[in-house]
C-alpha cells in the first residue's frame, strides 16, 4: 500500500510540474515603449530654507506619447518617502521649501500619457522613465 501511495504522489507531481500553460504569458513583459529619462537635472539652494530643482526635456520623446509630457518627483526626507508631484505642463524647474536640519533626496522623472492611436485596450494609459536622483544635505 505504501508503494502505492509513492508512485500515486511521484505521478501527481510530474503531472503537476508538466501541466500545459500559456508562454505568451509568463513572457510578455509588458509595453515596448519607453520614456527617456529627464536631462542636466541639478539643484541649486537658494537660501538655507530653499531648493531649486532644474532639468531639461528630452528633445527625442516618442510620438505615441501626448504632449506635453508631465514631471514626477518624488520627495524623500531623511531617508523616509513624503509625497510625490506631478507637474503636467513640461515645467522644468520647481522649488521645494526644505528643513536645513533634514537631508533630502529627490527623484525627477517624465511620465507620457499615450496617444489614442496607441492606448491598448487593457493596458497601462502611461509610460514613466527612470529616475534621476538628486541628493540635497
Amino acid at each position: 500500500m505504501k508503494k502505492i501511495v509513492t508512485i500515486f504522489t511521484i505521478l501527481l507531481v510530474v503531472l503537476s510540474l508538466s501541466s500545459c500553460y500559456d508562454r505568451d504569458v509568463l513572457d510578455d513583459k509588458g509595453l515596448n515603449y519607453f520614456m527617456p529619462m529627464p536631462e542636466n537635472v541639478q539643484y541649486n539652494q537658494d537660501n538655507a530654507t530653499a531648493v531649486t530643482l532644474t532639468w531639461s526635456i528630452p528633445s527625442v520623446i516618442p510620438e505615441d506619447f501626448r504632449r506635453p509630457i508631465s514631471v514626477q518627483i518624488q520627495i524623500v526626507e531623511n531617508n523616509i518617502y513624503r509625497d510625490r508631484i506631478t507637474l503636467v505642463n513640461e515645467e522644468t524647474s520647481h522649488t521645494f521649501t526644505i528643513d536645513p536640519a533634514k537631508k533630502y533626496r529627490y527623484i525627477v522623472k517624465l511620465v507620457g500619457t499615450f496617444t489614442e492611436e496607441n492606448q491598448e485596450t487593457g493596458r497601462t494609459s502611461t509610460v514613466t522613465s527612470e529616475g534621476v536622483i538628486v541628493n540635497v544635505e
